[in-house]
């Protein structure tokens, strides 16, 4: 074995070092390839209905009336090839001249009925966020090997861009994959002020704290973040000499880069919201935020609204104001065969553990017990106290991308809504990184002892593993599982939602239909982004010929499928396919409404599982 290793695996880690470059480009190249041709196949998912559209207005209009609870710079850069398409767009339909907020109607009228083509639609809004993440790959690699050498480098980037968690977010017109490379982004901004403060690296941790806030709301959780950590520089540090000037530099030059990151979003929203009628923001100001102990707030953005001035930082905070209000109203949530409108405290540590690649675990796992036999190794314990603290000197950026980990879980654990693994999508990359370092650091110490043919052998095993399990799930990535608990064919027992079912399977339900003729007829209880009546029903013209651009669009009367929902009773027909989250949901609003619902199904066995999200039954 040891000949084995000194002619196979020694060329091999030379090859590594020498063309190192070289593999980082596959793995881009392949993550590429692997997210580009699963997101082809894919229909719409829920959220995407209403991104699109919005995306497509702000960039066309200057107005920002759909979707204001995301912020737009991840639509902005999905937008880019739509306005390139000579696409119709609903705007004088209701939905955007009168609702309030009305993004999904105007996101269906968009999508499917004004006569656009919905998959050219899907496809070119979702390459730019593709794009973004192979982007992220090239600095992740660049930032890690600088810091921590081409081993760790190469590693972080494996663990990166063969994750089906990410990948399944990289495909899709939503805002998780912005917050998990924007957040990123800004700690490496961090980092940079921290280790070499300057006013260009204040500035740029200002447009890193910015870009990471235009991502996604949730990301207004690093301001007070990042201070504690300011203030542990502060203590911990020994330069510049004196604490006074160490809290002068640093949490003087932080709270200025604050300040100057609100001012880089408001001119960010500027174009965005420039020709948004006052009236209209009024309106939506007033419709979306309608609780009583919010009314204050309410009055101070309308007059907000009214002035050209701050018009554009309105409609900012009433996107964060949203995201807090939601946030605290929960959602319908299944989990381990228990439906409740609310949350569950384990529904987040479970859903990481059963959602993250197993190999990727036991290496985790390796790495904290190898780091706490390491602080523990000498023997006095009065000394304790001064290693950890030594540690967070020389290793500021480890602790404080670690720290984030734990703390963005710990918020999610404690928040009220449990909608999948999107919501600590932004935990993953600190993780890859810090569990890489552990893993060469590891491999490297007992490369040097007579582990060095059984450390290499189990690192392979492991890492062949990961990558086996992401090209084994393709191109079902939304609906990965570890082995833990057998896979995605089981997650009915466990999950439902964006972590297993968010529509994303309607276009795969249609090409197995036509590829089964015995399915001459079936019903269908679909939840998602997607219409069936785009996929399996004519369109409508009326008596000119003109196309009738609206829901009401569609012949049906010949189509394969029927629209179905459980409150209409048990269907007497042959086939049936309900959506995962709606079958399993069903507990809930069934037992609310006193009706078996889906009960009959669930007892069923599925003939198939549509990408694991649209279950087919036959009953008889």
């Amino acid at each position: 074995m040891k000949s084995f290793y000194y002619r196979t695996i020694t060329p091999l880690a030379v090859f590594a070092r020498r063309w190192h470059w070289f593999l980082a480009g596959g793995l881009l190249v392949l993550m590429f390839g692997l997210g580009v041709t699963s997101m082809a196949g894919e229909s719409a998912i829920v959220d995407e209905v209403a991104h699109i559209p919005s995306a497509y207005s702000y960039l066309h209009y200057g107005d920002y009336r759909l979707n204001p609870e995301h912020p737009p710079l991840m639509k902005d850069l999905a937008s880019i090839p739509l306005q390139f398409m000579h696409l119709k767009f609903p705007d004088n339909e209701p939905a955007w001249t009168t609702d309030v907020n009305g993004q999904w109607e105007s996101g269906w009228n968009f999508i499917y009925h004004i006569g656009n083509n919905a998959d050219a639609i899907l496809f070119w809004a979702r390459l730019p966020i593709l794009l973004v993440a192979i982007g992220f790959g090239i600095i992740l690699y660049r930032f890690v090997w600088r810091r921590w050498g081409k081993a760790v480098a190469l590693l972080s980037l494996f663990f990166y861009a063969l994750s089906p968690n990410i990948l399944a977010h990289s495909r899709y017109v939503t805002t998780d994959l912005g917050a998990t490379v924007f957040i990123f982004l800004a700690f490496m901004a961090f980092i940079r002020f921290v280790e070499r403060p300057s006013g260009k690296n204040l500035i740029l941790l200002s447009l890193g704290l910015a870009a990471a806030n235009l991502a996604k709301f949730n990301a207004v959780l690093l301001y007070p973040f990042l201070l504690a950590i300011i203030v542990g520089v502060v203590v911990l540090w020994r330069l510049p000499r004196t604490w006074q000037d160490r809290a002068r530099l640093y949490v003087g030059g932080y709270i200025t880069a604050c300040v100057a990151s609100v001012a880089w979003i408001w001119l960010y929203y500027i174009p965005n919201t420039i020709n948004m009628p006052a009236d209209v923001q009024e309106r939506l100001i007033r419709g979306s935020l309608v609780s009583e102990n919010v009314q204050g707030v309410v009055g101070l953005l309308v007059n907000m609204g009214h002035s050209p001035i701050f018009k554009p930082l309105a409609q900012y905070l009433l996107g964060v104001a949203m995201v807090f209000v939601r946030v605290t109203g929960g959602n319908v949530t299944y989990f381990n065969g228990v439906v409740k409108n609310g949350s569950f405290h384990s529904y987040f540590p479970e859903l990481f553990l059963v959602k993250t690649q197993v190999a990727f675990l036991i290496l985790g796992l390796a790495a904290i017990v190898a780091a706490v036999v390491m602080l523990w190794r000498r023997p006095a314990p009065r000394r304790l106290l001064h290693r950890w603290a030594e540690s967070l000197r020389q290793h500021t950026f480890e602790w404080t991308i670690g720290l984030f980990a734990a703390f963005y879980f710990a918020v999610a654990v404690d928040g009220n809504l449990n909608l999948g693994i999107r919501h600590i999508l932004p935990i993953y990359v600190p993780l890859f990184v810090l569990v890489a370092i552990a893993t060469v650091k590891l491999a490297r110490l007992l490369a040097a002892s007579q582990w060095r043919v059984w450390t290499t052998a189990v690192l392979t095993v492991l890492l062949a593993w990961y990558a086996g399990s992401t090209f084994w799930i393709y191109p079902s990535f939304t609906a990965y599982f570890n082995e833990l608990i057998g896979g995605p064919a089981n997650a009915d027992q466990y999950f439902s939602d964006s972590g297993v079912d968010w529509g994303q399977d309607l276009r795969n339900l249609k090409k197995y239909t036509d590829a089964h003729p015995e399915i001459k007829q079936f019903a269908l209880d679909y939840f998602g982004g997607g219409d069936p009546r785009y996929y399996y029903c004519a369109r409508a013209y009326d008596a000119q010929g003109h196309l009738i651009a609206t829901a009401d669009g569609y012949d049906c009367s010949h189509s394969t499928m029927i629209e179905w929902h459980s409150q209409n009773g048990r269907y007497t027909g042959q086939y049936i396919a309900v959506s995962e989250t709606f079958l399993e949901n069903d507990r809930y609003y069934s037992a609310l409404n006193g009706t078996t619902g889906y009960k009959y199904l669930r007892a069923m066995k599925p003939i198939a599982k549509i990408g694991y999200s649209i279950y087919l039954y036959k009953l008889y």
